[in-house]
């Protein structure tokens, strides 16, 4: 455990090292770690409304929020039996953005867009979309590195959470699709009207 310890904070020290070196890097690095989530709900808004082909791409899609959820109550279920301060509770590194001192592992924002693009790629027909997805979620996790409030190894059990999360899901694929087919049916009712896109005429 001491050497898991050690090696956790070479880690962090070694990326977090470049923070505060340049404003400008900070400046993005710090809207990754913030703002990054809100690409991944405006990509399942955006299949919700605009990608929809029919009913069935909307169940599925609806797999991708249960996988998110799973994901995070998962999360909470961790945080109730182990407790990780955050490197800075530790006086490790630099903070460039505040955060309130609760339990680091894993991390909620990783864990989050981990889920949902390990979901987007086996739940959906958009692969590319969840490779992409995977890779902004790596992004995302390295920026809250990088920020000063977690460490890699928080990273690291956020994938694995998201990974055990996906499995779950997959288990439970059939119940899930039949609940998921009366949401849609309900949410048809209330909302009889698509949204579409608008063409443009060539």
């Amino acid at each position: 455990m001491i050497l898991l310890n050690r090696i956790n904070d070479s880690l962090f020290l070694s990326i977090n090292r470049f923070a505060g070196v340049n404003p400008v890097l900070d400046a993005v690095i710090k809207l990754f770690a913030i703002y990054l989530p809100l690409i991944f709900i405006a990509v399942l808004l955006y299949y919700w409304f605009f990608k929809k082909t029919d009913d069935v791409s909307r169940e599925t899609l609806l797999l991708v929020i249960w996988n998110a959820v799973l994901g995070l109550f998962i999360n909470f279920l961790i945080g109730l039996f182990y407790f990780h301060p955050r490197p800075f509770m530790l006086h490790l590194g630099k903070l460039l953005i505040p955060h309130k001192p609760d339990s680091s592992f894993p991390s909620d924002h990783a864990t989050f867009m981990f889920s949902i693009s390990l979901a987007v790629f086996f739940f959906n027909k958009y692969r590319t979309a969840g490779i992409g997805l995977f890779c902004l979620a790596a992004i995302g996790g390295l920026s809250r590195v990088f920020t000063g409030v977690h460490f890699p190894f928080d990273i690291a059990g956020s994938l694995i959470v998201s990974i055990i999360s996906t499995i779950i899901i997959f288990m439970l694929n059939n119940i899930l699709l039949q609940v998921n087919q009366k949401l849609v049916k309900f949410y048809n009712r209330i909302f009889p009207y698509e949204v579409n896109v608008p063409k443009i005429s060539q």
